[in-house]
């Protein structure tokens, strides 16, 4: 399966696909493609884990300090990092992985017979989904 997608939706799609209630075939094909996004989850995790490397203070034994539950930054990086991690989150990533052949569209199938209610921040990870995977609403199976 191979589709493109922006970083800062990831993670929420993971969330999302896991609240879609499935049953059999489609709830297989689901999991393995939880699968594929939790190792995109993974890949962006270290970069995040790069940049805080990069930019955050660290402790005479050159591990990152700890303040009110976040990294602190050097003195004076704060804005550096801050446009590193937008740059990071708005980037197209690229998933290819391989999985079954007909994989892509038991998905399209999924996303396009979503019940529930979406709103908010759901509502658009639901979109960019849709746009990655090419969905679309015109007929009943999804295109392969």
């Amino acid at each position: 399966m191979k589709f493109t997608i922006e970083n800062q939706y990831i993670s929420g799609a993971v969330v999302l696909m896991q609240q879609l209630p499935l049953a059999g075939y489609q709830s297989m094909a689901r999991t393995r493609f939880i699968r594929v996004l939790k190792d995109q989850v993974k890949s962006l995790e270290d970069a995040r884990k790069d940049l805080f490397d990069e930019f955050g203070e660290k402790d005479k034994d050159g591990k990152l300090i700890v303040e009110n539950d976040s990294y602190k930054l050097k003195d004076g990086k704060s804005d550096e990092f801050q446009d590193a991690y937008t740059k990071l989150m708005t980037e197209t990533g690229e998933v290819d992985k391989a999985t079954y052949t007909d994989h892509k569209a038991d998905i399209q199938d999924v996303l396009k017979n979503c019940k529930l209610e979406l709103s908010g921040d759901d509502a658009t990870i639901y979109a960019a989904l849709c746009d990655a995977l090419d969905v679309t609403f015109d007929d009943k199976k999804g295109d392969k």
